[in-house]
């Protein structure tokens, strides 16, 4: 693109970059709608992004920097979807880890677990209680990519019925996500249908289990079960990353990879804080997750250029006045301008030797 200033250039990169994660997430929503058995999926495993996106597009939309904002969309969003947009602010807050310190993130979790116990258990006959469970776990082939007490935590759902989120039924805010998409993908001026491009058939197992039960021998002994969680919270995210994500990645190779710097990225932290409460506690599991977080390539994702990068991946609205976007580039030459030791080459082997490293330690560990 020519005859940009460096300010507009900024601005039309950030549409840009709104616009595909919104096609992204409009694919995916349309594309998994076609299946009756996996619609439910999307929202399950990549809701999180999906809230992500709908936020920050949101806030970028309602900009007042004529480069960036856009009144009429931000109206309609307002006007049309002020619902979603309300619930998306509500769940991105749960989200923005520099804002709630690990130790409250550890106490909702256990919250969120007594409140799935108190809601799923008690009611058999007092003879099968032994049978009683309050933890679906989610899995592709034998890897867990989701569990539903984190998963009830995160985006809001009733722990009695996963099939509603926020007091609303998952398909009509599944539904609601996407016509909101419609509105943000529109920020580049593309306003053509959204077709379903994707096959998201893979088989999807569940499994319910008692999550005292369960956890009792996953991960560590010395862990307390909010602890567990979210280990368990990121091992099914780097499993999603690995297993599900590829099957949503034709033709939106930016927003999968965006996706899966954020997952990591706060994976990698989360990690490192859960081993920081326990310093002295030296055992195969902790000294697998310690080697990997000393490697390289997680030492890089971790680095300032790495933070960076995902600060890029979630925020659109760009103020740096060193970012020249290149628009012949793959996500516009930004990765290289906030973070020089990377090109988007080696950012998605770093992501993925880290994904495959941490997903095997976590999915062996107390096993």
């Amino acid at each position: 693109m020519t005859g940009l200033t460096p300010g507009e250039a900024r601005g039309w990169a950030a549409r840009l970059l709104l616009a595909e994660d919104a096609r992204w997430v409009g694919d995916v929503v349309f594309s998994a709608a076609a299946d009756e058995r996996s619609q439910a999926y999307p929202a399950l495993l990549l809701g999180h992004h999906f809230v992500r996106i709908v936020f920050e597009g949101s806030q970028a939309l309602q900009s007042a920097k004529p480069e960036v904002g856009w009144p009429p969309l931000a109206n309609i969003l307002q006007h049309e979807y002020g619902q979603v947009t309300s619930r998306v602010r509500h769940m991105a807050k749960l989200l923005d880890d520099t804002k709630r310190s690990h130790d409250q993130v550890l106490a909702e979790m256990e919250d969120a677990k007594a409140a799935s116990h108190v809601t799923l258990t008690g009611n058999a006959h007092p003879w099968f209680r032994w049978a009683e469970t309050d933890l679906g776990l989610y899995q592709i082939g034998s890897s867990v990519v989701g569990a539903s007490i984190p998963m009830a935590y995160r985006l809001a759902l009733d722990p009695g019925d996963l099939g509603r989120m926020a007091g609303e039924n998952l398909h009509a805010v599944t539904h609601e996500w996407g016509s909101t998409i419609a509105v943000l993908a529109a920020a580049a001026l593309d306003v053509s249908e959204m077709r379903p491009t994707l096959a998201l058939d893979v088989r999807i197992k569940y499994r319910d289990r008692l999550a005292s039960r369960y956890l009792k021998n996953r991960y560590e002994p010395d862990f307390d079960d909010a602890e567990k969680l979210l280990l368990l919270m990121i091992e099914g995210d780097l499993n999603t990353n690995r297993l599900y994500l590829p099957l949503t990645q034709s033709g939106h190779e930016g927003p999968c990879l965006r996706a899966r710097i954020v997952t990591t990225y706060h994976s990698l932290t989360a990690l490192r804080h859960i081993l920081d409460r326990h310093p002295g506690l030296d055992t195969a599991g902790t000294r697998s997750i310690r080697g990997i977080l000393a490697d390289p390539a997680a030492k890089r994702l971790c680095s300032h250029d790495g933070k960076m990068v995902r600060n890029r991946s979630v925020h659109y609205k760009m103020d740096d006045p060193s970012i020249i976007p290149d628009f012949n580039k793959p996500m516009f030459g930004i990765i290289e301008a906030v973070a020089p030791s990377f090109t988007w080459e080696t950012l998605d082997t770093d992501l993925r030797s880290v994904e495959d490293q941490l997903a095997d330690a976590l999915g062996s560990w107390g096993k």
